[in-house]
C-alpha cells in the first residue's frame, strides 16, 4: 500500500512538472528570439534620411582585406567637396568618414592625405593621377575616397557666387554635354585601379542642389541619375568599387543641409555623407 501511495504521489508531480517545463522552454525561445530581433532592427530599418537605397555590392575580397590589418590608411582625393568647402569646421565629409570608420571597426583609422581640390573637373584629376606626389599617397592607401563631376556638370560657384535661383543652368546642355563628360569618369576609375590594384575605393556619387527650384528639379535630377547610373556600371565592372547615393539626403530638404552658396553641404549636410559613406563599409 505504501509503494502504491508513493507512486500515485510521483504520478501527480509528474503530470504537471512536464507542462512546466515546456512553458518555461517555450518563454526561452520567445525571449531568444526577441533579443535576436531587437538586435537586428537597425539592420532591418535603419535611421530615416542616412539609410543606404541602393549602393553598389560591398567590394570584393580582392579589393582589400581589412580583417587582419591593425590600422586602416585613407588618401581622399577629388574637388570642393572631399575639400569640405561650405563646412565652417572644416571637417566635411572626409573627417567624419574616418572617425566613424575608426568607431564602427575597432581599430584605428588615419587620413593620410585630402588631395581635395576646389573647382577640380574629371579631366584635371585625370592628369593629376600621373604625378608621382599622387601616385605616392593613393598606393599605399587601403581605401581612397573619391568625389569628382560636380564641376564638370557645372561650370558655376567656383568664386563665391551664389546658386539659388540656378539661372546659369541649362540643363538641355547638360544632357548635350553628358555624351563627353562620361569618358573623364571611366578614366579617373581606370586610373586609380591601376595605382592601387588593392584598395577599395569610395565613390560619392552626385546630389542635386537645386531640387527646390521647380523648373530644374526634374530636368537637373534627370542629368544626375544619368551620371551617377553611368559611375555604378563603371564600379560593376570594376568589382572593388563603391557608389554611395546622396541624392536622397538632400532632396527632402536641400535649404537645410546646403551652405550660404546654394551648391556645397554645410556641416550638417556633409555629416549625412559621412553617416551614408560609412554605412557602406561597415
Amino acid at each position: 500500500m505504501r509503494w502504491e501511495s508513493e507512486m500515485r504521489r510521483l504520478n501527480k508531480k509528474s503530470s504537471w512538472l512536464w507542462p512546466s517545463l515546456g512553458a518555461v522552454s517555450l518563454g526561452c525561445t520567445v525571449l531568444l528570439l526577441f533579443g535576436l530581433g531587437w538586435a537586428l532592427k537597425d539592420a532591418w530599418a535603419p535611421a530615416a534620411g542616412i539609410a543606404l537605397p541602393s549602393a553598389t555590392p560591398q567590394p570584393a575580397a580582392s579589393s582589400g582585406d581589412w580583417a587582419d590589418k591593425r590600422e586602416l590608411l585613407v588618401t581622399a582625393v577629388g574637388d570642393s567637396l572631399t575639400r569640405g568647402t561650405g563646412d565652417a569646421s572644416g571637417q566635411g565629409y572626409v573627417r567624419g568618414t574616418v572617425e566613424r570608420l575608426a568607431k564602427g571597426l575597432g581599430k584605428p583609422v588615419k587620413l593620410v592625405n585630402n588631395l581635395g581640390i576646389n573647382g577640380l573637373e574629371a579631366s584635371n584629376l585625370a592628369i593629376r593621377l600621373d604625378d608621382e606626389g599622387y601616385k605616392g599617397a593613393l598606393s599605399q592607401a587601403d581605401l581612397l575616397l573619391v568625389t569628382i563631376g560636380g564641376n564638370d556638370l557645372f561650370h558655376v560657384a567656383q568664386n563665391g557666387g551664389s546658386l539659388v535661383d540656378g539661372g546659369d543652368i541649362d540643363a538641355a546642355l547638360l544632357q548635350k554635354r553628358l555624351v563627353g563628360l562620361k569618358p573623364r569618369l571611366e578614366t579617373v576609375f581606370r586610373k586609380l585601379r591601376a595605382l592601387n590594384p588593392n584598395a577599395r575605393i569610395v565613390y560619392v556619387g552626385l546630389y542635386s542642389p537645386f531640387y527646390d527650384v521647380p523648373a530644374l528639379r526634374e530636368s537637373v535630377g534627370a542629368v544626375i541619375d544619368e551620371w551617377n547610373g553611368y559611375a555604378r556600371r563603371l564600379a560593376d565592372a570594376d568589382g572593388g568599387i563603391t557608389v554611395v547615393p546622396t541624392y536622397d539626403l538632400f532632396e527632402t530638404d536641400v535649404a537645410r543641409y546646403l551652405s550660404s552658396d546654394h551648391f556645397h553641404p554645410n556641416a550638417d549636410g556633409y555629416a549625412r555623407i559621412a553617416e551614408r559613406v560609412a554605412q557602406s563599409l561597415l
